[in-house]
């Protein structure tokens, strides 16, 4: 499945406060260890490299993921905050060994991110590197009131009630029964974990011009401990979040096209400052936010750059349940 759906004027909704982790708790102090790492609870995600011609094994589980020893693969990395996934899930291990990036889908909620390279260092002059580059792959929203028949805010077994008796008769499946099977077929947004068509109606745009706090990270095994380093800034995102109404070209970004090229601020011209103008009026600005906040669901990624490593580890602390030292 081709998720580059979002090039330029990302598919997204207006910001919506993130969901907290489904077993939030009260927040534990922590300290650094020596190797970098804070000592609290987290989610763990190895990077393997491996050699070319590896033949890796598609089936999904694990919190290991395999890329090129050498040269550029992709990570992506999705939320949906519908979704009761509770552990860090890994739904395609092989990075690009598959044609696909690896995907995987962290549980809701937002996180301090640490990193580092480990495996013996390179015998020769030249030291194993990697360097992550950040991207925002497509967000959507889920498109909730659109199978909210009856319009109690959920969706339910009620929902599959056609004709108004309070007794659900739509059987999807078609085995003469009405049950959570046929409200799964009916509502699978939970369970998605990239944007299809049908998740995309209702959402809004994202500018193109939108940043992240931190666009590299390189990381370099070179002889001594191997430390890990914050990430966090890497899923740290600025810029506008739009609703699609917005959008009256429809053509998927806020452009000058949507005003009508006019000139907003009077002074003559219709330029950058005009779709400025245009953006604060119309729309959400978004500063250093977790880059999951955007919409319902979201897929961000790494362009991952591998010069000999052959393990990278990263960890996910849940900042609703962690207070860092």
């Amino acid at each position: 499945m081709n998720r580059k759906k979002v090039v330029t004027g990302l598919a997204a909704a207006f910001i919506t406060m993130i969901a907290g982790q489904g077993s939030a708790g009260k927040p534990v102090d922590v300290v650094m260890w020596s190797n970098g790492f804070p000592s609290g609870s987290h989610f763990n995600l190895n990077i393997h490299g491996k050699k070319d011609g590896y033949n890796c094994d598609p089936t999904s589980g694990g919190g290991s993921i395999f890329v090129p020893e050498y040269g550029d693969s992709e990570i992506d990395f999705v939320q949906n905050k519908k979704s009761s996934v509770a552990e860090l899930t890994v739904h395609d291990k092989c990075g690009t060994f598959d044609g696909d990036p690896a995907l995987v889908q962290l549980p809701a909620g937002e996180y301090q991110v640490y990193t580092r390279i480990l495996a013996k260092p390179l015998k020769t002059d030249e030291s194993r590197k990697v360097v992550f580059y950040p991207k925002l792959v497509e967000a959507c929203n889920d498109t909730l009131s659109a199978l909210d028949i009856n319009g109690d805010g959920v969706i339910d077994l009620l929902d599959l009630d056609t004709d108004g008796d309070g007794v659900p008769d739509y059987d999807i499946d078609g085995n003469g029964i009405v049950n959570d099977t046929d409200l799964a077929l009916y509502y699978d947004f939970p369970d998605a974990v990239d944007c299809t068509d049908s998740f995309l109606l209702g959402t809004g745009v994202v500018t193109s011009g939108g940043v992240f706090d931190l666009d590299s990270q390189e990381l370099i095994r070179s002889k001594g401990n191997s430390k890990a380093v914050d990430v966090t800034e890497l899923f740290k995102w600025s810029g506008y979040a739009c609703d699609q109404t917005y959008d009256t070209n429809n053509n998927g970004e806020i452009d000058p096209g949507d005003f009508g090229n006019v000139d907003l601020n009077g002074d003559g011209n219709v330029d950058e400052g005009d779709l400025a103008f245009y953006l604060d009026m119309s729309c959400t600005f978004l500063n250093s936010a977790w880059v999951f906040d955007i919409a319902d669901l979201v897929v961000y990624g790494w362009d991952y750059k591998n010069n000999g490593a052959k393990l990278v580890q990263t960890r996910f602390y849940p900042v609703n349940t962690t207070t860092f030292e």
